[in-house]
């Protein structure tokens, strides 16, 4: 009883705003019959070192299978039970995953076949264009053996050593890709950023991770230091704890705690969480990665530094701003996809590796795409970072200013606002940085205890008449600004090793308190995001002491704000907001 209560507790937000949209009985997707040359075989064994088995759907051509033809693989693996898809009756009403039925989709409905699982490549998509689609249970999960556990180097391994399985088969020509979203772009960080000792598959030849955390701990948990409560909660309870097969006891001998419980006992970046951060750099196979410029509570981040540090001679990055899950699905998405699986798996000599390695969609709004194009790097080499001053009269200014001033807002519910007007037309293409000297105040009249702060931080784009405009953002939010970033200042310290100019990284690993009327100086990494902005349009900053665009799923915790916030501007307190402005 009290778990099913805090399952309900964890998933009322979303069930809420789905019942609202009348979602439950109308499912955001759009389902399509099985192709009829797909064989679907269920629940095959793959035997493991450590003497248990996992469990994967494989689906065959059933042309081919009569043909004794051995075709190239696309793998996914995950913590979800691959029962769960329409065609074998084990989802609701009959219908797509439950999941269409509680998270709202951005731009259209994905459209998919009735054999496809959760987050998944669909087999009507793949078995047609030649190749064979392994779908996995990772270990502990669904009817697969094994310890369960999450984001770890055992999942890794257990992927690996699944991928060399089927690469001996005989129905498999020796060539495996893989593909898939979300968690299943976790898993394929996992099996590709192969730790020192040890080997990438053979049959392993290129991977499409598509929208994934790389770093739990800066992506989600802690982004900033400031510590989120809503995803991991909802997540463990409505989509890992149902699928898993072992006790929670047995469960915790290898995690330790659920994953809402992590960020308590483990407040700061210590070994738990560099343990499920892979070592990206590691990545050698060719990779076709997407990197969102909508999900910014989740997997914009991870995403990006994926691309940047994978050692890969052939990678490329896609960027959009629509939803993942209908982004993943559009015909030109997949077209793309296939066409990166035919030179890397097929070995077709088509002109995949000749085209530049970055897709930029800049938008100018929601639902109105400026532009697509095709860059060879990331960051863009036309970048032309440039700060923008604080100033007290609300105002950004390309000037610093000369006089010493300060701005107080609420600590626990206040803001500033912050804005500059283009006089031409203007893009701003990559990573966004907010520097701001700080300093909290009590408030004395309630005998307050003040030495620490969190800023949530926003840009957005207004119109010509300062009417804001809004974009896609996380799990299918369609009010979002264009981009945001958190900070607590007693983790202000920053990595000088992964640090940027245009990107501070925290280290994550120490508290340095606020002493009174101590003032700090503190750094805003904002997700990159790429917008177009007309003459006389303008772009706002707001630094607040709360999120004030929430998504559903997602709650950042600001309890600590309170007292007075006072922002300190001019002579040696240069605070400014540091844009990607790209050169035409």
């Amino acid at each position: 009883m009290k778990e099913n209560f805090q399952t309900l507790k964890a998933a009322w937000p979303v069930l809420k705003s789905a019942i609202a949209r009348g979602q439950l009985f109308s499912p955001q997707c759009q389902l399509t019959e099985v192709h009829p040359d797909v064989e679907a075989l269920i629940d095959v064994s793959i035997p493991m070192p450590e003497g248990y088995e996992l469990t994967a759907n494989i689906f065959r051509s059933k042309k081919r299978i009569k043909n004794n033809t051995a075709d190239p693989v696309v793998m996914c693996a995950h913590p979800y039970d691959n029962h769960s898809i329409p065609s074998l009756g084990n989802t609701p009403l009959g219908g797509p995953p439950k999941q269409y039925r509680l998270l709202q989709q951005s731009e259209g409905r994905p459209e998919f076949s009735k054999s496809t699982s959760w987050e998944s490549p669909d087999p009507s998509f793949w078995i047609p264009a030649g190749y064979t689609l392994v779908n996995l249970n990772l270990p502990g999960f669904a009817n697969s053996g094994g310890p369960a556990s999450i984001m770890s180097e055992h999942q890794g391994q257990s992927y690996r050593d699944a991928i060399e399985w089927v690469g001996r088969q005989a129905w498999c020509d020796g060539n495996v890709g893989l593909c898939g979203v979300s968690f299943l772009c976790i898993s394929q960080y996992l099996a590709a950023a192969v730790p020192e000792g040890k080997s990438t598959p053979k049959a392993l030849k290129c991977i499409i991770p598509w929208e994934g955390i790389s770093d739990l701990y800066q992506d989600l948990a802690c982004r900033g230091g400031v510590s989120d409560m809503g995803f991991l909660n909802f997540w463990w309870h409505t989509e890992v704890k149902e699928s898993m097969n072992n006790a929670l006891e047995t469960y915790f001998e290898t995690e330790e705690c659920i994953p809402l419980e992590a960020i308590k006992r483990h407040p700061f970046y210590d070994d738990y969480w560099k343990a499920k951060a892979p070592p990206l750099e590691n990545i050698k196979v060719p990779m076709l990665i997407c990197a969102s410029f909508s999900d910014h509570e989740l997997h914009t981040l991870g995403s990006f530094r994926a691309f940047e540090k994978a050692s890969s001679e052939f990678k490329w990055l896609y960027t959009h701003r629509s939803g993942k899950w209908t982004e993943f699905y559009k015909k030109q998405a997949r077209e793309l996809q296939k066409e990166f699986m035919d030179h890397f798996l097929r070995g077709y000599s088509n002109s995949f590796p000749e085209r530049n390695r970055i897709r930029i969609e800049v938008r100018s709004k929601r639902d109105q795409i400026k532009e697509i194009r095709w860059e060879k790097q990331w960051p863009l080499e036309k970048t032309e970072y440039k700060a923008f001053y604080l100033t007290t009269s609300g105002r950004l200014s390309v000037q610093a200013p000369t006089e010493s001033a300060s701005m107080m807002y609420n600590g626990k519910n206040g803001q500033l606002t912050f804005t500059y007007r283009f006089s031409e037309p203007t893009e701003l293409t990559g990573y966004i940085k907010l520097k701001v000297w700080i300093e909290v105040r009590a408030d004395l009249r309630l005998q307050e205890v003040t030495d620490d702060l969190i800023v949530c931080c926003f840009v957005e784009k207004l119109d010509k008449h300062e009417q804001p405009l809004r974009f896609y953002g996380s799990v299918g939010q369609d009010n979002d600004m264009l981009t945001r970033g958190y900070a607590r200042a007693s983790r202000r310290e920053l990595d000088p090793k992964l640090s940027r100019e245009f990107h501070p990284v925290i280290t994550g690993t120490k508290d340095e308190k606020l002493s009174p009327g101590q003032i700090v100086p503190l750094e805003v990494a904002f997700c990159p995001s790429s917008t177009y902005f007309e003459a006389e349009e303008s772009v706002r900053l707001i630094i607040a002491a709360k999120d004030i665009v929430h998504a559903a799923i997602f709650k950042k915790d600001t309890e600590i704000n309170k007292g007075t916030h006072v922002v300190h501007i001019g002579g040696r307190h240069d605070s400014y907001l540091l844009l990607p402005v790209i050169r035409k």
